[in-house]
């Protein structure tokens, strides 16, 4: 009996051990890793070795959204789809040495920079300019969406970010127009509030009024990508969009409970996983889940959404260029220190604040409208599917905070 007993136990240990080397192989796989560091050279920010997996290091990593127009990420009404992929949306993620803090800096795409130069996905070099910043990515992808032409892209967009800030790059996460909406629907949706109409039944297609919306993965996109019909339609407005739904995703997580449910935690990270392109010192599945864990320690009110501080370029009131505000912002991620909540809105630019922050700036989160507070953990009653009615309950815009009634 006890023989039997054993060997029934070790097969269940076998079997054990057999699916958890299966499933940490199957999300593994799923991760496309890219290595932009060979094309970076060595004219690069002072940086102190660090050990594999960052433990007791603060961490900045760029993130970008990628928009090739190609076949299903094509959202936006384009009439011709655009094979070659593009820089949409870049972001400075600061995750402190001790873990008790994330910055997100948003640099506005339109900004004037200096690009040094860069090698192209073709092998071809590329020259120092001045332009446009989310040029420096396309003139390493070149004419191309693959991954060697995404691998270029995000080395020039490094070198370019590296000559901006002075700040050191570790790593790399690239995430296309497909990839967010498939890690939104991932969650069950998200809930978020939109603090004023938007009508782009011509383009998007995304209309919304003011309040509480649950937003499927598809809709979600839409509002992220949105500049008709809302705003003034820049580049600068549709950042602040971006972060309330980076802000959602987050705060939906985190409710979720993923990291203590098993079978919940395996089937998102599937999913999330396979929509993610990112360098090699990451790419690794135990180094990234540390670092994911590590963020959803950190409460919402400690995770801080920060557009670079700027001014309209003297030339061109449609472009922007780095206010002098801007060296505060870099120096504080230079020094693993709270960016300076009056480095954020000197030059009359704001962005959305996180969960738990009040009117009042919070470690650089600074509301021009406290209404633009995506605050609200998800609402339960929204419930998950798709054709659910965006509109989650009426919302009163006289209250200090309207985005708290989406609770």
């Amino acid at each position: 009996m006890v023989r039997s007993l054993l060997s029934v136990g070790l097969a269940l240990v076998v079997f054990a051990a057999s699916f958890f080397a299966f499933a940490y192989y199957d999300l593994q796989s799923q991760i496309t890793p890219i290595d932009p560091s060979s094309l970076l050279g060595t004219d690069r920010p002072s940086r102190d070795p660090v050990p594999d997996g960052y433990d007791g290091n603060a961490v900045n990593i760029l993130v970008l959204g990628t928009d090739s127009r190609a076949g299903a990420n094509n959202v936006d009404g384009s009439e011709d789809d655009v094979v070659v992929a593009r820089s949409d949306t870049a972001m400075i993620m600061h995750i402190s040495a001790d873990r008790s803090r994330v910055d997100v800096i948003s640099i506005p795409r339109d900004t004037i920079v200096d690009i040094p130069s860069c090698t192209s996905s073709d092998g071809s070099t590329v020259e120092e300019s001045e332009g446009q910043f989310n040029t420096a990515f396309a003139n390493g992808a070149g004419t191309g969406s693959d991954k060697k032409a995404v691998t270029a892209g995000v080395a020039c967009t490094i070198k370019t970010v590296e000559a901006l800030t002075d700040v050191y790059i570790d790593e790399s996460i690239v995430v296309d127009f497909s990839g967010l909406s498939t890690m939104v629907d991932a969650l069950g949706g998200v809930t978020l509030y939109v603090d004023e109409d938007i009508d782009d039944s011509e383009y998007t297609g995304l209309v919304l009024e003011r309040g509480c919306h649950h937003l499927d993965g598809a809709t979600a996109l839409q509002y992220a990508r949105v500049r008709h019909g809302v705003g003034d339609g820049s580049d600068i407005s549709r950042i602040s969009r971006q972060q309330n739904l980076m802000s959602a995703m987050l705060r939906t997580a985190q409710s979720k409970n993923l990291l203590t449910d098993a079978d919940k935690l395996y089937s998102f990270a599937r999913e999330a996983l396979g929509t993610l392109t990112v360098s090699k010192g990451i790419a690794d599945l135990t180094t990234l889940a540390g670092l994911a864990q590590s963020i959803a320690s950190i409460g919402m009110d400690h995770i801080n959404f920060v557009t670079m501080p700027h001014e309209p370029a003297a030339w061109d009131p449609d472009r922007v260029v780095p206010s002098e505000d801007a060296d505060a912002v870099w120096a504080a991620l230079k020094d693993d220190k709270p960016v300076p909540a009056d480095s954020t809105h000197a030059d009359g630019t704001v962005s959305t604040p996180t969960a738990g922050a009040s009117g009042a700036p919070s470690n650089g989160s600074t509301p021009d409208d406290p209404a633009s507070d995506d605050s609200a953990p998800d609402d339960p009653s929204a419930g998950e599917d798709s054709s659910t009615p965006p509109m989650a309950k009426p919302t009163d815009s006289n209250t200090t905070n309207p985005a708290e009634q989406c609770r």
